[in-house]
């Protein structure tokens, strides 16, 4: 049986040693395993890329959730991974180095962008907690019941705090105890001063103390916390600027001085010693710039 001539080509092509066609074979051979293993691994219920999806979907879900969004995992994650195979392609046909920048930025964008939100809603939330507790405190003046004043003090909380308040009241309609809603807010919101707030009143609560002067004493307490972070913040703000200033000019120097001075630097990339010296330079600026960080981080 005869082969046909293209093939009869290729395997001349491989006996004589042709680099270029090795070459697209050995990259035909490494594309097909990697993309056998990833078809193996999507299509096996318990496959690594299917676990992984599954849990990266179900964590933007239940970020989205925490802020009363409708949940887009799913329709997130495609999106990422239509756009990021599409600069490949690209890249494939056009090597461009910004667009395997643009692929990274696909990728980690919309769960950073989520992260943030969550993060400044929480922010909020904090800023709310003192006007909250002093709410409920007058409330609290009005009626002895605990319930009837978290529905009076819910009525003047702005959002997002009232959302989270709302869903606390809906909590202890349908049979909750209001011991086990507020704590099961304090743990869905994780605000700090929310969870001081909570704790005031679930301990007065407990001790029978006079929850009002508890709750306007919580409201003081977080409300000069507030202001002396204002301060705090103030201060790391010039910090992080100073360190990012002193950062963005040591990298300059190092980029610009072999192009201003040509030859200068070349005994730090071509003599051991000079490679030595130069990882330990790299070493000492990435640890400075690390205990930058942690010197301006705020401690309150």
């Amino acid at each position: 049986m005869s082969l046909p001539p293209s093939v009869k080509h290729l395997l001349g092509a491989v006996r004589n040693g042709d680099s270029q066609v090795l070459k697209c074979l050995a990259l035909a051979f490494v594309f097909g395993s990697v993309a056998l293993a990833v078809h193996r691994s999507i299509e096996h219920p318990r496959g690594s890329i299917r676990r992984f999806a599954a849990g990266y979907v179900a964590k933007i879900d239940a970020q989205q959730r925490s802020m009363f969004q409708t949940p887009s995992g799913t329709k997130i994650g495609w999106t990422q991974a239509a756009i990021i195979f599409a600069l490949f392609a690209i890249y494939g046909v056009l090597p461009e180095d910004f667009l395997l920048l643009v692929a990274a930025g696909v990728a980690i964008g919309p769960p950073l962008s989520i992260r943030v939100e969550v993060a400044k809603r929480r922010a909020k939330i904090d800023d709310q907690a003192h006007g909250f507790a002093l709410a409920l405190a007058n409330a609290l003046k009005a009626t002895a019941s605990i319930g009837d004043a978290l529905r009076g003090a819910t009525d003047v909380t702005a959002a997002p705090l009232k959302q989270e308040l709302q869903t606390v009241l809906r909590q202890v309609g349908v049979g909750s105890t209001m011991e086990e809603a507020l704590l099961a807010l304090s743990t869905r919101v994780q605000s700090t001063a929310l969870d001081v707030v909570v704790s005031a009143l679930l301990i007065g609560r407990q001790t029978g103390g006079d929850l009002p002067r508890i709750l306007e004493g919580t409201a003081a307490s977080l409300r000069d916390l507030k202001r002396l972070e204002g301060l705090t913040d103030k201060v790391t703000r010039s910090a992080k600027q100073s360190l990012a200033i002193s950062a963005a000019v040591t990298a300059g120097i190092a980029v610009m001085l072999p192009r201003m001075f040509p030859g200068f630097l070349d005994p730090l990339r071509t003599t051991l010693k000079g490679q030595i010296y130069a990882a330990q330079m790299i070493g000492v600026y990435l640890l400075a710039l690390y205990l930058g960080y942690r010197f301006t981080r705020k401690s309150i």
